[in-house]
């Protein structure tokens, strides 16, 4: 295809392609849109079943835990700026804050696994559980 090099505009034959190209182009994406439709009517989300997901369990617990830590290091270094003694309090509120945050995780998870509603068999054990039964070796 020849280029007209007087105008610098494109030829006959030139548009026609190119028209040819943007018709294509363009059933190609009335295609994929209406594919993707049909996919969204299709295909519905469950109802939410109101339990949370795994990674918002993780970022609970997880962010329990930091603020246990950081409000027991914040008010040990606040006791220490009123008193005067750096490192003491710091240290002391720091591990009692890291004890309450362990505890506060502790507690979460015991109330996600009350709530959750697994069944139990007689042992107190979930269906399949491999800790369920007797220990091994032991015959008393």
């Amino acid at each position: 295809m020849k280029r007209n090099e007087d105008a610098g505009t494109p030829t006959d034959g030139e548009k026609a392609a190119q028209k040819r190209e943007l018709d294509l182009l363009d059933s190609r994406i009335a295609a994929a849109r209406a594919a993707r439709k049909d996919i969204r009517a299709g295909s519905t989300r469950p109802a939410p079943t109101g339990k949370m997901s795994d990674m918002g369990v993780a970022m609970r617990l997880s962010s329990e835990l930091v603020a246990g830590v950081l409000l027991g290091a914040g008010l040990g270094w606040f006791v220490d700026w009123l008193i005067g003694t750096l490192p003491i309090f710091l240290v002391i509120f720091t591990g009692l804050g890291t004890v309450a945050g362990v505890k506060n995780v502790l507690r979460s998870t015991q109330a996600m696994n009350a709530t959750s509603g697994t069944a139990k068999d007689q042992t107190g054990q979930a269906p399949g559980d491999a800790t369920a039964g007797d220990i091994s070796g032991d015959k008393n």
